[in-house]
């Protein structure tokens, strides 16, 4: 068995093994270390936690092949694109695959077509272009959230998206949490190591796109800090032993709050208060270590986050 250069061993024990599968947007600088899939494997079991785009879904192949691991359960931790997009491509190479998501989200799975719409209006027509348009996931593929095996639990984290569900299991000695996006985002830089264990993160960014409503994203926070974990598996991306990442995530969120509140009342525009919370928020203090493209990356989702807090102050003032 070889292993490709996409995946990164985390942790092993019992028979039981998590590898980190990157997937890199070919020609889209700064996207080097910023989509993934976790893959879990257990006696019986064969399941990935998020599957990126379809764009990237040449990569995921390529590295389960290496691998020699084939797919039983796909479980989506929210219907955006970089997280759900190669489902219905693993559908159709793997047909005894089962997928979950948050029930309320699975017909866009079924029929991804406003879903891609919405989402190349929202990213524009280079970056669409390197997604791809998602292929359609069978209904016959989707289980309930009942239908799971017992060892995975399901919190409902909604937030970031309405329909965001984060995953708890057991596996390798390790008591793992697949939180997506609900912390926010651990960004790489694609030039850094891409897994940091034991240790403090770089940073946390906000992921808190319009239509954002920060109190349900701070009930989130608090449900994944109360959970059972050691182990968190980011969307973006990789993995942390840090049991304040939930705190942390917390007090910027209500710091993010507090500073756009006054941004706005200061007349000052999207771009100056990207700046001032660059300057002012510890927890973006090392982006200006990044790589430029990661950098540019950063800053257009920056700008997004601060629009879903700006939305939702205007339209409750």
């Amino acid at each position: 068995m070889t292993r490709t250069n996409d995946v990164r061993p985390v942790a092993a024990a019992g028979g039981e093994s998590l590898d980190l599968i990157r997937l890199p947007l070919d020609g889209r600088p700064g996207f080097e270390e910023f989509l993934g899939a976790w893959l879990l494997r257990a006696p019986g079991e064969t399941a990935l936690v998020d599957c990126g785009v379809a764009g990237s879904y040449a990569r995921l192949k390529k590295a389960l092949d290496d691998l020699e691991a084939v797919p039983d359960l796909l479980l989506l931790t929210h219907i955006h694109l970089d997280h759900c997009g190669a489902a219905g491509c693993l559908c159709r190479d793997y047909p005894r695959l089962k997928v979950f998501c948050c029930e309320r989200a699975a017909q866009h799975l079924i029929s991804p077509q406003k879903l891609w719409q919405a989402t190349a209006a929202t990213l524009g027509e280079a970056m669409a272009a390197a997604y791809r348009p998602p292929l359609p996931v069978p209904a016959s593929a989707l289980v309930a959230r009942k239908q799971l095996p017992p060892a995975w639990r399901v919190i409902d984290t909604p937030g970031h998206a309405a329909h965001h569900v984060s995953f708890l299991r057991r596996c390798a000695g390790r008591r793992l949490c697949f939180g997506g996006e609900a912390l926010g985002v651990i960004p790489g830089d694609g030039a850094s190591s891409w897994f940091a264990d034991g240790r403090r993160r770089d940073g946390i960014r906000p992921a808190t796109p319009p239509r954002y409503v920060p109190e349900i994203g701070r009930e989130s926070m608090r449900k994944l800090a109360a959970a059972d974990w050691d182990l968190f598996c980011a969307g973006h991306f990789g993995a942390s032993s840090d049991r304040t990442l939930p705190e942390r995530a917390l007090r910027q969120n209500l710091f993010w709050e507090e500073t756009i509140a006054q941004a706005l009342r200061d007349g000052l525009s999207e771009d100056e208060t990207v700046e001032l919370l660059r300057r002012e928020d510890p927890e973006l203090a090392n982006l200006v270590a990044y790589t430029e493209s990661a950098q540019s990356r950063e800053a257009y989702f920056l700008g997004n986050s601060v629009r879903g807090f700006a939305r939702f102050l205007g339209e409750n003032a």
